[in-house]
């Protein structure tokens, strides 16, 4: 009996110490997709790392039982005890709750049959965008459909104005989505920056009906609507400041998620004091709050929360002052939906409430506006085997209060000139009540239609918009999409609308996808009437393709857009009327979680009107005022022409990832000229151009 024991023990110690292989593939749970770049490594030995192929596979050995850890950028990294060798290991990722600061992509894909989106946007893809400075509107505004003409967030679709585009959070309309903005509404960034999102949708053309105050487009951006599994941390360093994120369950059936970040830009502005000359300070906070509860399998609530405050001062010139813009706006958005299931119906009910209160300053002109915009809706749909029914009703509220001063004329507007002082009011209330409906004819005809009614309280007139679609699939890779209609919305003034008024916009977009294998080819037509209640009435159309390789590890794509845009009247061209616009990306991930990115674009200078002449200003020797050229005898400013640059790697760090990224915007440091400046006599003329080249670097740690 000694001897058996000890040959047993002697045989089970040589088990313990004998080499464990171990291989199998990592994918996410989400679509069972393999996940390439994937960290897999011993907690005991974290440099014996190895990281998943094309296909997610990957292959260790071990020198004894361990606990693997799994780690991938935008997914939960869990450990398992590997105890014995396993060569058909399939281990499934679930995303990140969206509390972790994960830096977001974008990788635009065509939404299949049933939507009527054009594209949307993971939340894993934002952050490897070079353009996009991990803030996803500017992230839209790389995309072949975008037309907007400057470096901002402010959306522009298929050339029409960002007015007549609908930003959406969470299915509420969000009546200004920019910050670091101006007096008229232009802005840096968007107001989603610090926001981790799970979904973005963009409607090019032709927006669904249930969605309120929106004509040529929209962009509907989705926070994560689950529990939170696990407790998460995440801490955020980087030259424009520093934040912490958090999530946790709150028992079985609740959970919070939260963020605050606090902005300072004196360490961006000393690395980058030639790209940003005019900008002299910036500070800010931000924090927001999302709560969930599931009250059970088919009912659930949300309530999320941003409140900001922000300061930003920079130069700015004008012919006859030099001095401080000065801008400060604290903002408070909340927003509440309610979400049940009844048999064959889905409701929600979603209430919102965005109050701000800013204040601009420059020279003798000040501007404090002070508004306040309230949503309330209810939305139903209906669905049964290749039927849906979309119904629903929404009312918005809108108080506005600005009051300030402005200078006596155009030349008088130094600090020392006088100035009267103002105070407007305006109240709107709007009413919408919409009905749609999708019949799918077999397996390759999908047919919607719908119709919404518009009433204005304050204008005492009623709209209606009538929206349909016909979607075809020809064959395995062929899909054609024909939508338009008659759009009627009651625009909010803006970047480029200067006071509240209706558009009537008809529109008519034909939409073509093909994919096979790595490839994707994607173009379209469209031909729009805008018709304005108080500004110029234009006719667009214009043309879009786009080719994309994707193959997991490498994707590039390029893009060319022409869209033609001028007044119906005389055929003037309006700035966003481009006789080409072209664009570009490529996006590579190698061995050990590095990925660089590559973005470029070019287009046709904007078209403006030249000064042609002076007038001498009676009191005021040497200064004059402009003559411009006439409406229908402009110029344009010279092509713009802009490369960017992004690169990111991913660290296993504990129990977390550390994930570091640069940024480099305008690589080259191209002077693009944005407009002309002249001096007081108007006959010396020097450029004003976009921004030269930006750095910008930071780092992100998430942990459970």
């Amino acid at each position: 009996m000694p001897k058996f024991l000890l040959l047993l023990l002697l045989t089970v110690s040589g088990c313990l110490h004998a080499q464990i292989s171990i291989s199998g593939t990592i994918v996410s749970r989400a679509d069972q997709a393999p996940l390439t770049g994937a960290y897999v490594y011993p907690l005991s030995a974290p440099g014996k790392v190895t990281t998943t192929d094309l296909d997610g596979r990957f292959s260790l050995e071990l020198s004894e039982p361990d606990s693997v850890l799994v780690s991938f950028l935008g997914f939960k990294s869990f450990a398992r005890l590997v105890t014995a060798s396993d060569t058909a290991i399939l281990w499934p990722l679930q995303p990140t709750d969206a509390a972790s600061m994960d830096a977001i992509t974008v990788r635009a894909k065509k939404i299949p049959n049933g939507e009527l989106a054009s594209t949307r946007i993971s939340q894993m893809d934002i952050y490897l965008n070079p353009a996009a400075n991990a803030d996803p509107l500017l992230a839209v505004n790389t995309l072949p459909a975008a037309t907007n003409v400057d470096e901002t967030a402010n959306v522009s679709l298929r050339g029409s104005p960002s007015e007549a585009t609908g930003v959406y959070l969470n299915d509420v309309p969000i009546r200004s989505a920019v910050r670091l903005d101006q007096s008229n509404g232009v802005g840096q960034f968007s107001i989603f920056g610090q926001i981790p999102l799970a979904d973005v949708r963009i409607y090019a053309s032709a927006p669904p009906v249930n969605y309120s105050q929106t004509s040529a487009g929209a962009v509907a951006l989705y926070t994560a609507r689950d529990l939170p599994t696990t407790t998460n941390y995440g801490i955020s360093l980087n030259l424009a400041g520093a934040g912490l994120s958090h999530s946790r369950p709150l028992g079985p059936k609740s959970g919070i998620r939260a963020f605050v970040n606090v902005a300072n830009l004196d360490a961006f502005r000393a690395l980058n004091r030639k790209g940003l000359p005019e900008l002299k300070a910036s500070n800010g906070f931000d924090a927001a709050v999302q709560f969930v509860h599931n009250f059970s399998e088919k009912s659930s609530f949300q309530l999320f929360y941003l409140g900001f405050q922000e300061r930003f001062t920079f130069t700015t010139q004008s012919p006859y002052y030099e001095g401080d813009f000065e801008q400060r706006k604290p903002r408070h958005l909340a927003i509440a939906n309610w979400q049940l299931e009844r048999n064959d119906w889905a409701w929600s009910f979603n209430q919102a409430m965005d109050w701000e209160n800013g204040q601009y300053r420059f020279g003798n002109s000040i501007t404090e506006p002070r508004r306040l915009s309230g949503h309330a809706a209810v939305h139903g749909t209906y669905n049964k085997s290749g039927f849906k029914l979309k119904t629903g009703a929404s009312t918005n509220v809108f108080a506005d209060r600005v009051r300030g001063s402005f200078p006596l004329s155009d030349y008088a507007i130094s600090p020392e000139d006088p100035s009267q002082t103002y105070y407007v009011k305006t109240d709107h209330q709007l009413v919408e009540a919409y009905a749609y409906g999708q019949l799918r004819l077999g397996e390759k005809w999908l047919v919607g239609a719908g119709l919404k009614s518009l009433y204005g309280f304050s204008t005492e007139e009623i709209q209606y918009t009538a929206q349909a679609s016909l979607k075809y699939r020809a064959g395995k890779w062929h899909r054609f999409n024909l939508g338009g209609g008659r759009f009627a919305q009651f625009l909010s003034p803006g970047p480029q609308v200067r006071e509240w008024q209706w558009l009537e916009l008809r529109q008519l977009a034909l939409e073509y996808t093909y994919e096979r294998r790595f490839w994707t080819l994607e173009a379209a037509l469209f031909d729009k009437q805008e018709r304005y209640e108080l500004s110029t009435d234009l006719r667009v159309s214009g043309a879009e393709s786009r080719v994309t390789f994707d193959n997991k590890s490498l994707r590039a794509w390029a893009s060319l857009a022409m869209v033609r845009s001028r007044s119906e009247a005389a055929g003037v061209p309006s700035r966003r009327d481009l006789p080409f616009l072209a664009r570009a990306q490529v996006q590579k991930s190698f061995e050990g979680n590095v990925s660089l990115g590559l973005a470029a674009s070019w287009r046709r200078g904007t078209y403006f009107l030249p000064v042609i002449g002076q007038m001498p200003i009676p009191g005021r020797e040497g200064w004059q005022s402009p003559v411009f050229a006439a409406a229908d005898d402009g110029t344009r400013y010279p092509n713009y022409r802009r490369i960017d640059l992004s690169a990111s790697k991913i660290f296993p760090l504990g129990e977390g990832q550390l994930i570091l990224y640069l940024s480099v915007n305008n690589l080259l440091n191209t002077e693009n000229i944005r407009s002309y400046g002249y001096d007081a006599t108007f006959e010396n003329r020097s450029e004003e151009v976009f921004s030269r080249r930006i750095v910008f670097v930071g780092g992100v740690y998430n942990w459970e």
